[in-house]
């Protein structure tokens, strides 16, 4: 199955970035239990399984969509530049 999103455009991830070969995986800060992955249009994510973005409201009334992914769907971020600086993804589920 195959389902669009558009919303925001970093993963929220509680596995290690060597998981996700040729993508930007950065870790706030010590105290943070998460790591962002950050890809770059055109990228795909293979998913480990838990992976997140959240959905929320912007204060000029864009509504960002929000999905988990479960262990090997994977997510391309097809297109960014939106607006509400959201992106659209495609989701392939597993």
């Amino acid at each position: 199955m195959t389902q669009r999103y558009v919303g925001g455009r970093n993963l929220l991830t509680r596995h290690e970035a060597a998981g996700y070969g040729g993508l930007l995986v950065v870790k706030p800060g010590p105290l943070w239990s998460v790591s962002v992955i950050v890809p770059e249009e055109g990228q795909t994510i293979e998913a480990r399984g838990g992976e997140t973005v959240y959905a929320y409201e912007t204060v000029d009334g864009g509504r960002a969509e929000g999905f988990e992914l479960g262990p090997g769907d994977q997510a391309t971020l097809i297109r960014a530049g939106l607006p509400h600086s959201f992106v659209e993804w495609r989701v392939e589920r597993a």
